[in-house]
């Protein structure tokens, strides 16, 4: 009798550690959504995580939230399918495609979920867009997963697009290609994925420059200025000791309260009021054009405070960890 509830201890015991363990794993560890999703990130109203992946480079969760998909890089939202995202595709993409002396040959860095290649592709001029993401499992939700692909209108398998899987920095090096837009859609480096800060320094800036057709430009995303405007404003600085001419704009999303920032990157000089929109485009328009394109006095830069990103310090990481804490 001792023998046998002794097994049966033994056997609820070893039960209980297995759902112990299991409730963690789920709740607190690695199967939790709170290592996929940032706490700060979480969407307010009810959400599902359909689907969660781990690359060498990022964590990666799809998630439904309230008949929107949600795409989640490394606890950050990466992009989504909503009318915030058109708004910021639009925006970073057609400001350089106005600047632009042409729009022939496009390099977009950071497409792998085919927003801005959708963008890219509405002007007749384009006859080339490459469209550079490191990851290909988000090259392959940007090709194949229904819900994007509608959303992107199939942009990533449009003849005019060839997409590659690499890193950013490490294909302009390598190639002899010349492209007249560049558009640099990258989240910030953090201390999750530091590695990203060799995509905003002035060695990558002399090499975009280098490979940037004459009166070509360029468009580089700045993340939320008005939580961080020193990131902007060093973004512009190691910019400009790259020998760009720059011009800062922003969007500020009415539903999120999100002031969005982005510089524009010439070789020859332009003036803000000399930009004209080549296309007709749903929002925006020519009278936000000019809102966008001059920045609000909370985020102008009045007393040089930005640094120059290089491949030897930690400018934007520092940065990013004093905004957020990582």
């Amino acid at each position: 009798m001792n023998e046998l509830l002794w097994l049966t201890l033994g056997a609820a015991a070893v039960l209980l550690t297995e759902i112990l363990g299991w409730l963690y794993w789920r709740y607190l560890g690695k199967g939790s959504f709170k290592s996929f999703i940032n706490k700060n990130q979480k969407p307010e109203g009810p959400f599902k995580i359909i689907h969660k992946s781990q690359t060498p480079t990022q964590k990666i969760a799809l998630v439904d939230v309230e008949g929107e998909m949600w795409i989640y890089s490394n606890g950050e939202v990466m992009f989504s399918t909503t009318k915030e995202e058109d708004e910021y595709a639009e925006v970073i993409v057609h400001i350089p495609m106005a600047a632009a002396k042409s729009v022939k040959n496009v390099l977009i860095i950071g497409g792998g979920g085919g927003i801005t290649t959708r963008e890219a592709l509405r002007y007749e001029e384009v006859e080339s867009i490459t469209s550079v993401d490191i990851d290909d499992i988000m090259l392959h939700y940007g090709k194949n997963l229904d819900r994007l692909v509608e959303f992107n209108k199939g942009s990533l398998s449009h003849r005019k697009v060839r997409t590659v899987i690499a890193d950013g920095r490490s294909y302009v090096e390598n190639s002899l290609e010349t492209w007249d837009v560049i558009i640099v859609d990258l989240p910030e480096p953090t201390s999750k994925c530091p590695s990203l800060s060799r995509l905003f320094t002035l060695q990558f800036y002399n090499q975009l420059r280098d490979h940037l057709n004459p009166g070509g430009a360029i468009s580089i995303g700045c993340s939320t200025s008005n939580w961080m405007p020193e990131y902007m404003w060093s973004i512009e600085t190691t910019l400009k000791e790259a020998g760009f001419f720059t011009i800062p704009f922003h969007h500020f999303s009415v539903n999120t309260g999100v002031d969005w920032g982005y510089i524009l990157a010439t070789t020859l000089p332009v003036e803000a009021g000399d930009i004209e929109l080549k296309i007709a485009s749903d929002f925006l328009t020519e009278e936000r054009l000019q809102d966008i394109l001059h920045l609000p006095y909370y985020l102008m830069n009045w007393e040089d405070e930005g640094k120059v990103q290089t491949d030897e310090n930690k400018v934007l990481l520092e940065i990013v960890k004093e905004a957020y804490g990582y």
